[in-house]
């Protein structure tokens, strides 16, 4: 799994190297706590963990968060989202308070959401590792004037300008309340969401009496804690598999709802790529269809490769999915409640309004024509820039993660739609004396990691077998 899932990329040596803030026994200790043990609430992450043939739903479940995790953050090695977006060739360090047209701070939901403090001063911790990259994201108050300006960071000279009235997409110049950027895994952003780990697993959980796995985290008074507290390593990850099992599992919009679609998928074959298309969606735009947002999701076919790579590469459903598939009947238990309440983004008086993210409020799906901007010119920008336009930053794409060909001989879907390397190895199944207490161990390097099974017998049939990458 570090081999290949948890990778990241380096464009200043133009390669790839395992994570260092993403590694696999972190990922375990999160996938535990919100998939197994639960938060106090009526849904957890999807395991099916104590069914002998649900269970291979949620691997498929698991296949589908990593490959958005592994765009969003595990990619660039970063806890804290980074300023990617350009506006006239410059990089807004008001990119904070959104990018691609949002404003974190004004998505809002009823109970959930975290008040917003103007008098915030918070500075990421981690950023991009590009030559002249902009620095970490940043928020503080306003002190008036020309101070208050956030200015703009020029990538050609590696140099910030201050006290400049250089404005996002969104149209801010300023910083103030702008503390609720994308954090962890997923990189779980806005006011709203944040909002909800507080009531779901952090302080706000305690105070009302509940159940919390954080109590003395208090994620809206302190939301740089994901990335910078002593608990960081598990942070990373539980926020994001939180998110997920909040905001994805429960998706429900027009007779389409994740659960369904995820068993549908399994039950097909795992060929049909409109699937994971649409969960890119879901988690990136708030929608499902085709073309119900007038922005594309940012590295789609990367997402759509690790998806398949993780399924055939790595969990090897070949190996482990009977001819029956899901013939038995659906496991008992509490069912995925649609969500208790989406995401609603305040109406922003300047420039484009924040990208919607509930999916009741969708725009038609008649597709639109093809572009490459985000949204609008900003109401405010560089006096000196004349004719501007909005693009997205330099492509820096990492390379293709290897893939394997099958056990049946077929290349994977993920080698056939974009990767081409093969790293002359293969998948082996290796099954351990009882399959219902085991969990997904892959040994880089001749490592053995038998041990960390002992503690995880609670997980019992989270994967049928233990896949083992070894040299042949």
């Amino acid at each position: 799994m570090e081999q290949h899932v948890f990778q990241s990329y380096s464009p200043i040596r133009n390669l790839a190297y395992p994570s260092t803030r993403y590694v696999f026994d972190d990922f375990l200790l999160g996938l535990k706590k919100i998939g197994v043990q639960g938060f106090n609430a009526n849904f957890k992450f999807l395991l099916w963990d104590n069914h002998e043939v649900w269970y291979k739903v949620g691997l498929v479940n698991v296949a589908a968060f990593l490959a958005q995790a592994t765009v969003e953050a595990v990619g660039d090695d970063t806890c804290d989202e980074l300023n990617w977006q350009q506006v006239a060739g410059r990089h807004a360090i008001s990119n904070s308070c959104g990018q691609e047209g949002r404003s974190y701070q004004d998505e809002t939901c009823a109970i959930y959401s975290c008040d917003v403090d103007t008098s915030m001063e918070v500075t990421a911790v981690s950023s991009t590792n590009q030559v002249r990259a902009p620095p970490p994201f940043e928020c503080r108050p306003s002190s008036g004037g020309s101070n208050s300006y956030a200015g703009y960071w020029n990538t050609n000279t590696g140099t910030e300008i201050k006290n400049t009235p250089y404005s996002n997409t969104a149209g801010r110049i300023d910083v103030e309340g702008c503390c609720y950027w994308g954090r962890g895994a997923l990189l779980t952003r806005g006011s709203c969401n944040i909002g909800k780990l507080n009531y779901y697993l952090g302080a706000r959980a305690a105070r009302d009496g509940r159940t919390s796995i954080y109590p003395d985290i208090d994620f809206c008074l302190d939301p740089e804690a994901t990335c910078a507290s002593s608990l960081t390593k598990e942070l990373r990850w539980t926020t994001a598999l939180f998110e997920w099992a909040e905001r994805v599992q429960r998706y429900e919009v027009k007779g389409w709802t994740y659960e369904e679609q995820l068993i549908k998928f399994y039950d097909e074959g795992m060929y049909d790529d409109s699937f994971i298309d649409s969960v890119g969606r879901i988690f990136s735009r708030g929608c499902h269809a085709a073309y119900c947002s007038d922005l594309e999701v940012r590295a789609a076919h990367r997402r759509k490769s690790n998806f398949f790579l993780i399924l055939n590469d790595i969990f090897a459903m070949d190996f482990i999915v009977s001819p029956a598939k899901l013939a038995s009947p659906r496991p008992v238990g509490a069912p995925a409640s649609v969500p208790s309440h989406h995401v609603r983004p305040h109406n922003v008086a300047s420039g484009p309004a924040p990208l919607p993210v509930d999916p009741i409020a969708l725009r038609p799906i008649t597709p639109p024509p093809p572009t490459t901007t985000f949204g609008q010119y900003p109401t405010v920008l560089d006096p000196t820039v004349s004719n501007p336009t909005i693009t997205a930053a330099p492509a820096t794409e990492p390379p293709p993660i290897f893939v394997t060909p099958r056990p049946n001989g077929r290349m994977p879907i993920a080698q056939r739609f974009n990767n081409t390397v093969s790293n002359g190895k293969k998948s082996v199944p290796t099954h351990y004396p009882t399959a219902l207490e085991t969990i997904i161990v892959l040994v880089p390097n001749g490592v053995d990691r038998s041990a960390l099974l002992h503690p995880w017998h609670a997980m019992a049939s989270f994967c049928a077998s233990a896949i083992l990458l070894a040299a042949v």
